[in-house]
């Protein structure tokens, strides 16, 4: 048994030797790896042996393994010596036809005599197939090929593509501005001043020809502060024949095509749906023209040029009047002569395609061009606004008192023992003039008539708290004006305007008695004195003068008065001096007169009622001495001479300084009205210190022997009448002094306010929205008979709190000083009645004057053309057109009333140039994208203001200052209780009622809204544009402390110019892409495909190129120059810095033959021809194992798979589990000869011992076979 264990060894041993051998035999084989044997020992035992004391019976060769451990590389000089860094192994294929394939690491490869690319043992490399670019197409064994060398590169290829790189001079000066071409460029490749450098390229026909393709590079336009960028032009020129570039589109930096909409917009995704380019045409845009940008527009209407001569400047001054006994002297009345415009039904406007149009009435007044453009601004944007009326809700607002205090000895005050009673829902003129219904309501005023009316209310108080309703002394004496009393006489409402001078006597009686006592007929006096109702120029007024005197025919030629054009004089002439009176030089007189000769009308109406200076008074014995001139310079007076007979003509003189007229509600009415209340009411009092006095008109009657007032016995001087409605009427009755029986219509009361200039006032502060009030120191102040020192004003006796007006209870009014200009302000207010305007709200509009061409300019408040949604970038839904139509009503020119309201544009407005017959007026259409309005945002609150939240007055937090488009108000809401928004909705109501209280500017449309997500107001203007403003500061708790300015934007938009050639025609794109002069048939809209000028390279100031982003296309195809090329300039630059060509590259060449291999280290095998091509062949297909020693080898370093090694994963060099490809390498054999020496001296040892156990072994059993033998 020995024996057979030893010989075990001993074949083991062998085994060993034999394997290092062979390893050591393969030192220099290309890709070997070592082999090692291994073994396993022979033990056999059985069930009933005991093991501890078994036997081993030698050992068995288990197998060699080969070890795949990475080999050494060297290099070498062959391109298709290959080695794998890394795992994998090539594979192959022993035969074109064989099924099998083979692997190794052994990358020795050649070239057969078919182009093969082969082992030593003549095995086909495979490769997969790949792309142009090298690309794989296929990634697995079955596609797989044998790589084989191709000897050309195949058919000559025409140059199709260019890439230039150059950098081009930042210095250069612009070829085109040079003074050589001042009269026109023109382009010349053998002048090199017509062009800035040049580079050549050698390019190839189909045929595989060279040729010289050179490109000229033109300097065109420098960078400026309107546009930034550098400019050259390109021209490629072959065989000197210029190649023009074709259309080149604009394209973004991932090479999408950018569109354009009509507004210049640029997008390279269009967000119509149903837009599409494909088979349609387009109007040419090319990129460089689309740079002028302009602000959106509104629409405009200019008017003609205006009737009235505002002067080269615009400042002279045109009136406008509304006061209804003015009519007759404006234009609208028909007087073709008259530059006095009515401002009542002024203009027709319709904004925006409101549901109708709005008639605007204009404040009287005097303006220059400019003014008057202001005024209607303001007049449109208030008839277009949000106000309402002010409400006076019966039983809580009627009623406001007045007390006044007077200063006791210990400083406490002592107020009236009844305070002034004011009842606001009893009537007034400004409530009969505008027909407001008082009782059973609680009625509407606007804030002009509330403020009239009230001042109105408040003046009839006054004087009834003095002098009863019954003309009986009631508390005159507690108001300290019992000797300051004077009679007013009112007539009734005119029937109509008398449109004839007249002279009306009355007597005016007083009496010097004083005390009422002594008021009797022998303390009565009474005066004549002359009321001239005046209508010169048709504007119809009141004065009252002591004298008269009646005119004689004395003159030359037994003439009355007599003009004389060169001497500019008027001589008035008299029966004698004593008829004379007593004028005086430079005394104010004025003429009245009734001239019935036809012939005499036309010159009478110059002098009939006006109003004189005397230059010279001249008396003597002759009758035609005795008269009065006048220096008629600068009147007005006609070019001829002209001269009246008629006798039946006065000269009023010794204007009365007791006794004045006018009519009612003619002046302001309140301090600082604007509107007219005019009544047509002639009223006459008794003015002045002289004459006021201590009695009552009742008095006087009662002391008088025939039962006359103060004013009586009115007679008219000339027998004139008027037919009204039908009716004659004497002049009397028109006038309001008499009715149909001639019985006097004349009331007289016994007052002793001023109207004109009241004790008490009353204003509307409209920066704080509240009543206001005041008391005249001079009249009921401290020195005067009142000496009063203090006033308050409160609202019911009833009243426990602050009414709807603002005006506080008893209890709550303070008490202020008369000092004079003291102010009594009540609590703001919000005017809750109807609405004043119910149509569409439009705000922002603006009129302006231009004096050169001397018209009015009316914009809507809004820019912005119609836009349906997504036809444009940002429009997201349908956009309305900007839009303004301005005309005017036909009016009567009777009173100025509208007389025709059809269209706008029935009648017309001659000072503003607007109406149905004004042909010249040009319509601006609106432009671009609408405007925005202006934001105040405020910051996140401190407070969650979705709870509950009380603001006071004493904390000052319910204050806030606001300016919107530059008129600022402080609002002040109630102290209570609020959320956000409850908060938002008050401030919304009280910011909208802020108005300027110079220009009466209102403002109107500003939203406030709360939005609890972010905490915090917003506060939006109604107006729109660069223009509009909003400035909130609030309280910080409130998230107001700190507002940034809202600023309203007007959007920008390209003015897109279509290109056009040299004759001026629109140029298009057709389906095709080329260039024509007729419109195709379809055509895009909306949205445009963009393009760059052919050939034109831009740079921006850094030197950046930035356009052409893609190819530029040359194609030519004339006899001796036929080329299609693509040449991509994208490398290019504009530094500071000489000409220099940076990179150049063209795919055309020649037929080229087989000049050598490349292979990287993915494996990418490609062929370098001599044309200068290199063209992918194959990348080398790599495989792995799961068990690599799995593999059987087959010689040559070669193997093959087995079920043990595992299918084959192919893959590439460089991927995941695969090695990396050196060419000009080779691996070595892994085979280490120092190692391998060592295990065979081993081996060699171990099988000398067991030989020795052989030995030992025959040598005991021949010695046992002795010993038994």
């Amino acid at each position: 048994m020995s024996f057979y264990t030893a010989l075990t060894g001993l074949n083991g041993s062998s085994a060993d030797i034999s394997a290092t051998s062979n390893n050591i035999a393969n030192v220099g084989t290309t890709g070997f790896k070592r082999s090692v044997a291994e073994f396993g020992d022979i033990f056999a035992t059985s069930p009933l042996q005991n093991s501890s004391s078994s036997i081993g019976s030698g050992t068995i060769l288990k197998g060699i393994k080969q070890q795949f451990t990475q080999g050494n590389i060297s290099s070498s000089l062959n391109a298709l010596d290959l080695a794998i860094s890394g795992q994998g192994f090539f594979a192959l294929k022993p035969s074109l036809t064989s099924a099998q394939t083979v692997y190794t690491r052994n990358g020795s490869l050649n070239v057969d005599n078919d182009r093969y690319v082969v082992d030593s043992a003549g095995q086909f490399l495979l490769t997969y197939p790949v792309n142009d670019d090298g690309s794989v197409t296929a990634k697995d064994l079955q596609s797989a090929l044998p790589l084989q060398l191709p000897v050309t590169s195949g058919d000559p290829r025409a140059t199709s593509n260019i890439s230039l790189g150059v950098n081009v001079p930042a210095g250069a000066d612009v070829v085109t501005e040079r003074s050589e071409f001042s009269n026109g460029y023109t382009f010349n490749p053998s002048d090199p001043n017509t062009f800035t450098n040049s580079t050549s390229i050698t390019i190839f026909d189909d045929l595989g020809n060279p040729t010289i393709a050179t490109m000229f590079f033109i300097k065109t336009q420098a960078a400026s502060a309107t546009d930034a960028t550098n400019k050259y032009d390109t021209r490629l020129v072959i065989n000197d024949t210029v190649i023009e570039p074709d259309l080149v589109s604009a394209v973004d930096d991932n090479g999408s095509q950018i569109f354009i909409d009509r507004f210049g917009a640029e997008t390279t995704d269009v967000p119509d749906d149903n837009y599409f380019l494909e088979g349609k045409g387009s109007p040419l845009y090319k990129l460089d023209d689309q740079q002028q940008l302009i602000p959106s527009q509104p629409a405009k209407l200019r008017g003609e040029q205006a009737e009235f001569d505002f002067g080269e400047e615009g400042d002279r001054l045109v009136e406008i009047v509304t006061d209804p006994m003015q009519f007759k002297a404006t234009r609208e009345s028909g007087d073709g002569d008259s530059r006095v415009y009515w401002g009542t039904n002024f203009l027709t406007v319709n904004v925006d395609n409101g549901d109708q149009p709005v008639n605007i009435d204009i404040r009287p007044g005097k303006y220059n061009a400019t003014q008057l453009a202001a005024e209607v601004e303001r007049a449109i944007n208030e008839a277009y606004g949000d106000d309402s009326k002010i409400q006076i809700v019966q039983n809580v607002d009627d009623t406001l008192n007045i007390n006044l205090f007077k200063l006791n000895q210990d400083g406490s005050s002592t107020g009236l023992t009844t305070p002034i009673e004011v009842d606001l829902l009893s009537s007034s003129f400004v409530s009969e003039v505008d027909n407001i219904t008082l009782s059973g309501a609680s009625p509407d005023f606007t804030r002009e008539q509330f403020l009239a009316h009230t001042q109105a209310r408040i003046n009839e108080s006054l004087n009834r708290y003095a002098v009863d309703i019954n003309d009986s002394l009631a508390n005159a004496s507690a108001l300290g004006v019992s000797t300051d009393l004077f009679a007013r006489s009112s007539g009734i409402t005119m029937p109509a305007i008398f449109e004839q001078t007249q002279v009306v006597s009355f007597d005016h009686t007083t009496s010097n008695a004083t005390t009422s006592a002594g008021v009797n007929n022998a303390s009565l006096t009474s005066d004549e004195k002359y009321l001239v109702y005046s209508m010169y120029a048709n504007r119809p007024s009141l004065s009252v003068y002591d004298d008269r005197q009646q005119v004689s025919t004395s003159g030359a030629g037994t003439k009355s008065v007599i003009y004389d054009s060169n001497q500019n004089t008027l001589r008035v002439y008299f029966a004698n001096s004593t008829a004379m009176g007593g004028f005086t030089s430079n005394e104010r007189v004025r003429l009245g007169g009734n001239f019935t000769t036809s012939n005499e009308l036309t010159d009478s109406q110059i002098i009939n009622g006006r109003e004189f200076t005397i230059n010279n008074v001249n008396s003597g014995a002759s009758a035609a001495d005795n008269y009065i001139e006048i220096n008629t310079t600068g009147l007005d007076f006609p070019d001829d001479d002209f001269s009246l007979a008629e006798t039946n003509l006065f000269v009023m003189s010794g204007e009365s300084e007791t006794v004045e007229a006018f009519f009612e509600g003619a002046e302001s009415v309140y301090d600082g009205a604007t509107d007219n209340f005019n009544s047509k009411k002639v009223i006459l009092r008794e003015k002045s210190a002289a004459g006021k006095h201590f009695y009552t008109n009742s008095e006087i009657i009662a002391a008088s022997s025939n039962s006359s007032g103060i004013f009586s016995n009115f007679q008219d001087e000339f027998n004139l009448t008027q037919t009204v409605a039908g009716a004659t009427m004497d002049s009397l009755q028109v006038l309001g002094l008499e009715d149909s029986n001639a019985a006097s219509t004349v009331t007289t009361t016994t007052d002793w306010v001023d109207e004109k200039n009241p004790p008490v006032k009353v204003k509307y502060d409209s920066v704080n929205q509240r009543l206001q009030f005041t008391v005249e120191r001079n009249i009921l102040g401290t020195g005067t008979n009142s000496n009063f020192n203090s006033f308050n004003v409160f609202g019911a006796e009833t009243a426990e709190n602050t009414n709807n007006l603002g005006i506080p209870s008893r209890g709550d009014s303070g008490e202020v000083l008369i000092r004079g200009g003291e102010v009594l302000s009540a609590e703001p207010f919000v005017a809750d009645g109807e609405e004043i305007q119910l149509n569409d709200k439009r705000f922002g509009i603006k009129v302006n004057y231009n004096s050169d061409t001397r018209s009015f300019t009316f914009a809507s408040g809004t820019t912005g053309e119609r836009i349906d949604s997504n036809k444009a970038l940002g429009v997201t839904s349908d956009q309305s057109a900007s839009n303004i139509a301005v005309g005017r009503y036909t009016l009567s020119t009777a009173d100025g009333s509208v007389a025709d309201a059809t269209s706008l544009n029935t009648g017309d407005n001659h000072l503003m140039g607007v109406g149905g017959s004004k042909q010249d007026t040009t319509f601006t259409e609106p432009r671009g994208l609408a405007s925005s309005a202006a934001q105040a945002i405020g910051a996140s609150a401190n407070d969650d203001l979705t709870e509950v939240f009380r603001l006071s007055s004493i904390e000052g937090d319910n204050r806030f200052n606001v300016s919107v488009n530059g008129i600022n108000g402080v609002v002040e809401v109630p102290s209570g209780f609020y959320v956000g928004s409850t908060l938002a909705e008050a401030l919304e109501t009280r910011i909208n009622q802020i108005m300027d209280p110079i220009t009466g500017e209102t403002v109107g449309g500003v939203t406030v809204s709360y939005t609890s997500a972010t905490n915090n107001f917003v506060f939006t203007s109604g107006t729109t544009g660069n223009d509009s403003t909003i400035k909130v500061k609030g309280a910080s708790r409130l998230g107001l402390d700190d507002v940034p300015l809202g600023v309203g934007s007007v959007p920008e938009i390209k003015n897109i110019v279509q290109a056009v050639n040299q004759d001026g025609a629109r140029l298009f794109v057709n389906a095709q892409g080329e260039i024509v002069t007729t419109a195709p048939d379809p055509i895009v809209t909306d949205y445009f495909p963009l393009y760059i000028d052919e050939g034109e390279l831009t740079f921006d100031k850094t030197g950046k190129l930035l356009s052409p982003k893609n190819v530029v296309h040359y194609e030519n195809s004339t006899e001796g120059v036929s080329v299609s090329l693509d040449i991509n300039f994208g490398a290019s630059t504009q530094f500071a810095q000489p000409f220099s060509v940076l990179s150049i590259e063209q795919d055309g060449f020649t037929s080229g033959r087989l000049d050598g291999l490349e292979i990287d280290a993915s494996g990418t095998v490609r062929a370098n021809y001599t044309n200068g091509q290199n063209n992918p062949l194959g990348k080398i297909v790599l495989a792995n194992f799961n068990n690599q020693n799995g593999l059987k080898q087959i010689g040559n370093a070669t193997y093959v798979a087995t079920a043990v090694s595992g299918n084959p994963q192919v893959g590439e060099a460089g991927a995941e589990g695969f090695g990396t490809i050196l060419s000009g390498s080779l691996e070595r054999s892994n085979v280490d000869i120092t190692e391998e020496l060592v295990n065979l001296i081993t081996a060699q040892r171990n099988f000398q011992a067991s030989a020795k156990a052989i030995e030992t072994t025959t040598t005991l059993t021949q010695t046992i076979i002795q010993i038994r033998g």
